[in-house]
């Protein structure tokens, strides 16, 4: 036996009509949190056309910059390292 569900009257077409109260509320409640989501992504779209970014060469000499420090970090800890281990204070 085959039931035929009302159509909403939100003009949903092919979804089916909420069972109850809650199961409408539960519905209602899943579109509002898609509808936020959508907007968020909507939102972060724009504003990443709004950005202003750096030209290669910016990004180069930034990334030369951080690869750099990098380097003197690691050696100055390397530094540490050795310097305790020859007087004593580390194993």
């Amino acid at each position: 036996m085959t039931t035929q569900r009302k159509a909403s009257m939100d003009g949903a077409g092919n979804r089916p009509a909420p069972k109850s109260k809650s199961d409408e509320a539960r519905a209602l409640e899943r579109e509002r949190h898609w509808r936020s989501v959508v907007a968020g992504f909507r939102a972060v779209i724009s504003e990443m056309r709004r950005v202003t970014w750096p030209s290669r060469e910016e990004w180069l000499s930034a990334t030369a910059v951080v690869v750099g420090l990098v380097v003197v970090v690691a050696l100055w800890t390397q530094l540490i390292s050795f310097l305790l281990h020859v007087i004593g204070f580390a194993q």
